[in-house]
């Protein structure tokens, strides 16, 4: 560990857990995300579609703004030396709805032997939301400084 605090590749062991804080997912978001991106379909932005015209009766958040904020909570749980990824397998199991609150549920998987400065570390995770009920899940494999 850094004086910042930060995990280096050494510091991680296999089977590993970590847990993040959660993070509730609002309309502001969607709204912002929709901007960011261009998508605007409406079962993410128009109310009337969204509780009229879907299977789930009202609007949901995109998956990929649960991956962002996916990301996001990865980033500091566990907060890791310099990283950066290199490969994502993500899958979307359920949909994440206006209000939900998400905790990013972290595992270090598997270590592969370090090439220079950074070694590769896969992540198993998985994003629940406030029932406990996972929405996204998948594995990261991520460079981490030695």
């Amino acid at each position: 560990m850094d004086k910042e605090g930060r995990l280096h590749y050494g510091d991680l062991q296999v089977g590993e857990e970590f847990v993040s804080q959660g993070r509730t997912v609002t309309e502001a978001d969607v709204v912002n995300f929709s901007g960011l991106s261009g998508d605007f379909n409406p079962l993410h932005v128009d109310a009337e579609y969204g509780r009229n015209h879907t299977i789930f009766g009202k609007n949901i958040a995109h998956g990929l703004l649960g991956a962002a904020i996916m990301s996001g909570l990865g980033s500091v749980s566990p907060p890791l030396a310099e990283s950066g990824y290199v490969n994502i397998d993500w899958r979307f199991s359920a949909p994440i709805f206006f209000g939900d609150t998400v905790v990013l549920h972290n595992k270090v998987a598997e270590k592969l032997p370090p090439e220079g400065n950074a070694g590769k570390v896969v992540f198993e995770r998985k994003l629940k939301n406030q029932k406990g009920e996972v929405v996204q899940e998948g594995k990261l494999t991520v460079l981490v400084k030695v």
